[in-house]
This record gives C-alpha cells, sequence and structure tokens, in this order.
C-alpha cells in the first residue's frame, strides 16, 4: 500500500506525539538501510509506521498469517499500485521477491508490519533477507523497517549472535508507552484534577487503550474497560502474553502474584514451593518482554546488593492482576464507596511508580521494615531529595506530621546517616498542578 505526504493533511486522530521516532526515520531516509521497530501490543508501531508512510511517502503492507504463498499473493495484492512490476507477476518465493524488488525503483520507505508472521511461515527467510540486506539493498537508497507484535521473535531474529539478522539494522526504534501528560491532551482530561490521574491508572500509556476509554464516571469507566462480562480489557493481558509466545504456567504464576504484590524473590520462590534459583529464567523473560521491572535500593547496584523488589510497571496490567482478578467474582455485590476504595488504592500505587518515574534518577529505598518512598539526587541543588507519595487529600497539619515523620525514618537508615544534605517532601495531589505540562 502506497502512502503519499499530503500538504495540509489534519494528523491521524489516534496518532499522539512520536515525533522523536519520526525524526529518526526521516534521518535514515535516502540511504540503503535496515532496520525494526519494537515495543509492546497495542504501544502504536502500526500508527507511527503508517505516519511515516504517509508523511514520507513510503509502501506499507501488513502481513498475514499464512502459508508462504498466500502472503506472497496479500503482499503483491497490496503493493502492485505502488510497484507496477507486481502488477503482471506474483512471486512464488521470498527470493524471486527480493530478486524483483532489486529491479524496480523503490520509494525511499518500505514497511513490512507483522514481520513475525512472515518467519513462521518460512523459517528461511531471515537467511533470504540477510543476503538480500548485505549485497542489493545499499543500491535501492530505501530504507525498510519491519515491525511486529511478537517483541520475542524480532528480538531473537535481531539480537541473538548466530541469527542470520544480528548486525544488520542500522537502525531500532523501541516505543515507549506515553505519559499522563498526553493522556490528558488526548482524551482532553484536565492534568491537574486528580481524577484524570486515576482515569489515566486504568489505561496507563497505551494509545489503543486510550481509543477504548468510555465516557462516564471512573467507577463506570472501570467496570466498562474490565469488570463487566464484556469488559474490553479484560482478556487484553492473554492476548499480551500470546503474542509474545511465553508458555508454562511459572511465568504467568509469577505475573500474578507480582501484580497481587509479591515482590520479593524469597516470597516468590516460597509460594510457589520452587527454588529460588528456578524463577531466575523466567523472571528474565519477563524483564525482557516489559511486563515486569526489577527495582534496587536508591544508591545501590547489583554488586552492592542482593536486595530486589518486582513490580508491574504498566498501570493497565497492574490493574488487571492487582485488582481486576482479586475483585472480579464479588464486583458486582460491593457498593458505591467500596468500589471507589479499591480504585483509589489502584491510583495511589500508580501514583508511586508516577512520582519516581518523573523524578531523574529517582527510586525507592528500603532497609529492614522501613521502606521510603522516593529518593532521588538533585544536581543542580547538590543535594538529595526523600519523598512520601501520598494519594489522597493532605491537610496542611498532616503533611508536617507526616514530614516530621519522614525525616525521622530517613536518619535512622544507613543512607540517611550517609548523606546529611537532604530535602524532604510530600508529593500529594496538589503536585498535579506543579509537574511538568505540554505546550
Amino acid at each position: 500500500m502506497l502512502i503519499k505526504h499530503h500538504l495540509g493533511m489534519n494528523p491521524q486522530k489516534s496518532f499522539w506525539n512520536r515525533e522523536e521516532e519520526l525524526s529518526k526515520i526521516k534521518r535514515a531516509l535516502g540511504a540503503g538501510r535496515f532496520g525494526y521497530v519494537t515495543g509492546r501490543r497495542r504501544v502504536g508501531k502500526t500508527a507511527i509506521l503508517r505516519k511515516a508512510c504517509e508523511d514520507f511517502g513510503g509502501v506499507y503492507h501488513q502481513a498475514v498469517e499464512g502459508t508462504p504463498e498466500q502472503q506472497l499473493l496479500h503482499l503483491t495484492e497490496e503493493i502492485r499500485d505502488a510497484l507496477p512490476i507486481f502488477r503482471d507477476i506474483v512471486p512464488k518465493t521470498w527470493v524471486e521477491l527480493f530478486r524483483l524488488l532489486s529491479r524496480e525503483k523503490l520509494p525511499r520507505l518500505i514497511v513490512f508490519d507483522e514481520f513475525p508472521y512472515w518467519v513462521q511461515g518460512d523459517s528461511n527467510l531471515p537467511s533470504i533477507l540477510q543476503k538480500w540486506v548485505d549485497h542489493e539493498l545499499e543500491k535501492l537508497k530505501t530504507l525498510v523497517l519491519v515491525s511486529g507484535s511478537s517483541q520475542s521473535m524480532l528480538n531473537a531474529q535481531f539480537l541473538q549472535s548466530e541469527a542470520p539478522l544480528y548486525g544488520r539494522a542500522s537502525l531500532h526504534l523501541k516505543l515507549e508507552p506515553m505519559d499522563y501528560a498526553w493522556f490528558c491532551r488526548a482524551l482532553k482530561y484536565d492534568m491537574e484534577d486528580p481524577d484524570s490521574f486515576s482515569r489515566f491508572s486504568l489505561v496507563g500509556g497505551v494509545p489503543h487503550y486510550w481509543k477504548l476509554m468510555p465516557k462516564g464516571a471512573l467507577i463506570q469507566q472501570a467496570e466498562e474497560l474490565y469488570f463487566r462480562p464484556s469488559g474490553i480489557l479484560s482478556e487484553e493481558p492473554g492476548y499480551w502474553i500470546r503474542d509474545e509466545g511465553i508458555m508454562g504456567t511459572l511465568p504467568k504464576a509469577l505475573l500474578d502474584l507480582i501484580g497481587r504484590g509479591v515482590t520479593k524473590p524469597s516470597e516468590l520462590g516460597a509460594r510457589l514451593n520452587t527454588a529460588q534459583g528456578n524463577l531466575s529464567r523466567p523472571l528474565a523473560l519477563l524483564l525482557d518482554l516489559g511486563f515486569i521491572r526489577r527495582e534496587l535500593p536508591f544508591g545501590e547496584t547489583t554488586r552492592s546488593t542482593k536486595k530486589v523488589l518486582y513490580s508491574i510497571e504498566d498501570p493497565a496490567l497492574s490493574f488487571y492482576y492487582g485488582t481486576f482478578l482479586p475483585f472480579r467474582s464479588r464486583w458486582i455485590h460491593l457498593d458505591p464507596k467500596e468500589k471507589e476504595h479499591i480504585l483509589n488504592q489502584h491510583a495511589a500505587r500508580q501514583w508511586e511508580n508516577y512520582c519516581r518515574n518523573i523524578i531523574p534518577g529517582a527510586a525507592r529505598y528500603w532497609e529492614g521494615k522501613t521502606e521510603i518512598d522516593l529518593v532521588a539526587y538533585q544536581p543542580e541543588k547538590k543535594q538529595y531529595l526523600v519523598a512520601e507519595c501520598k494519594w489522597g487529600k493532605v491537610s496542611d497539619f498532616e503533611e508536617i506530621r507526616l514530614l516530621d515523620y519522614l525525616k525521622a525514618t530517613f536518619a535512622q537508615t544507613q543512607l540517611g546517616r550517609k548523606f546529611k544534605n537532604a530535602e524532604f517532601c510530600i508529593f500529594s495531589k496538589k503536585h498535579l498542578e506543579k509537574w511538568p505540562k505540554l505546550n
């Protein structure tokens, strides 16, 4: 499919941000280069690739599952208008396809989306593509990008040293979820309204989920997205796990436990009745694919400490495991105040993550039974920031009391005895007015 650039065209209504990624694609045009785009399910890979083709005049094709013969037929039917050589010829093999591409004048950009479907249909395709990239692509002055829903399969093709495509990509775009400010801009929510952040905590930074966001009060939105029989997002984690080809019960059990607040490796091993060492591989898999994150206490490295906590960073995935699954069978019997309390608990957990993410270098700190929500070094002030994150209304009197307790708690820690010059803060809902906003 040839997507042409039209001056004055309105941007896609479902496309937000990604200017930096588009600039990287633009800079790579005009030379024979090869690259790939990764990111978790629904994060917007297809949207940015279609937008790039629209802006820069490129050819876009989304692969389908099936046999190579079917896939080649679908491909040639879709690109024949842009590449005339395919109007009369349907290649029977991948080798023939790339030979024909080498004879054609190509646009500056070609995108093959859902590339893993092709690899599933023919395991020899990466080797065929590698030879074409090595010997033909540079002469053609085009940028070829591939992408797909399965990060694990793409990583296997590009990051494993024994893979044919290893080292061939000169451009790798990894799309991350977008932040709260873009959520508010996209859905026209007031960023300073705490209720807007509670809504964000249901869906996180995944643009596709924003389009699914129903109107109404917070409880109604949670019910339509998750708790009703046809809840749009109630099956989404299963699709994400399936796309990544995660097999076996152990990774799924780990996700369930971490989502419910079991964060230490020793506790995870005890709950699963297995040695902690048996968890290394499934935890590494979940880390690599972005399902979980690993936290070390502020100021520590993997060499200096064995302390580690695991958590689910994605708000929607965290809601699924931490709120939806534990309450789905009895949600219908809860009164509105109980439901509001449960949703506030989830928003409070996301508020902690948000505060740490928005401040460079911030991390939680813990030793023994003491835990501090946020510690960060402020180079411009040459001092440390120590904060507690409270999702709720905090009066001036309560803030003073919390600050006194925070100072006393920090002073008793090893970190507090080491770093005397510290600023203390309580991050509450009122700080939504102070965080950076989009112009």
